[in-house]
This record gives C-alpha cells, structure tokens and sequence, in this order.
C-alpha cells in the first residue's frame, strides 16, 4: 500500500500522550520515541500535532528506501535516510522539537541521528499537542512496536 504521497489517512495511529496547554510563547516541546518496522515494505509515522490535527509534525518513514516524507503539510519527500533499508524489528530513534516563538514555530526533525528541514508555522492560542505513531494500514493487524518514549514541556525561554 505504498502510495507516491502519504496522507495521514493510510496510517493506523497509536496517540501516546498530550501535553498541558502550551501557553508560554517561548517554549520546546519535544517528542521522542523509539519505533520498530513490523515490514520493510510499510510506511511507519511518527508525528506531534494539534487538536485539528493541521498544524504540527508528522513524518512518514519508508524502511525499504529509508525515505522520509511531510505527512502534515502535504510537502511529500524531505530526504532519505542513509542508512537503509531499515530492518523489521530494530528500534529507529525519532525525535520531533517545536521551538515556539510567540506564534510562530519553528520545527527539528532528527530520525536515526539525521537532521531534515521541516517546514515552520503558525499557530495562535494556547495549544494542546497529541503525540502518535503508527504505521500503514492494510487490515485490523498487529500495531506498531515503540519504545523509550518521552514527551516534554519546557517553559523556559530556547535560544534562537
């Protein structure tokens, strides 16, 4: 089921936490969590986004390829993984960093210790963020392997 674009709609999602409303125009959060492919030839994700569900991270990760892809903003692929195809069952770290500046935030996705460029945006409020992972779905199968999962709040100012 390996689609040229992903849409968050092909995923079956896991949400692993929410965080308190975000109302300090200067804070990180940060989503750090551990997956492990069930198939090279699935789509996983891993993503941090709003109660819309529109504004946020969201990363598909293709093992056969070790392609990465933008699943929020429809931006398709945002680099390859250089260490691929990735290996059903070992854990792949992925951690995902919003650094809010007033309403605007700027975004850091590191996959297996590689850096991609993931657009920024704009959100206005105090925002609630939902953490997930989840991985193609083809029928009502087992759910995506995770561990060593941390999500994190900091209200202090970040350096720009």
């Amino acid at each position: 089921m390996n689609t040229l674009i992903p849409d968050l709609d092909q995923f079956q999602l896991e949400e692993l936490g929410q965080t308190p409303p975000v109302d300090n125009p200067n804070a990180e959060i940060s989503f750090k969590v551990d997956i492990e492919p069930s198939r090279v030839t699935r789509r996983v994700v891993v993503g941090i986004l709003d109660e819309s569900k529109k504004r946020g991270i969201t990363v598909a990760i293709y093992p056969a390829t070790g392609e990465v892809c933008d699943v929020t903003n429809g931006g398709g692929v945002i680099g390859y993984l250089s260490k691929s195809p990735l290996a059903p069952g070992v854990p792949v770290p992925c951690d995902l960093t919003l650094y809010r500046f007033g309403k605007n935030f700027v975004c850091s996705v590191r996959v297996q210790g590689e850096i991609f460029l993931y657009p920024a945006f704009s959100m206005d409020g105090n925002a609630r963020l939902t953490a997930f992972v989840g991985q193609e779905s083809e029928s009502a199968e087992e759910a995506l392997s995770w561990s060593r999962l941390r999500l994190d709040v900091l209200d202090q100012p970040v350096a720009a």
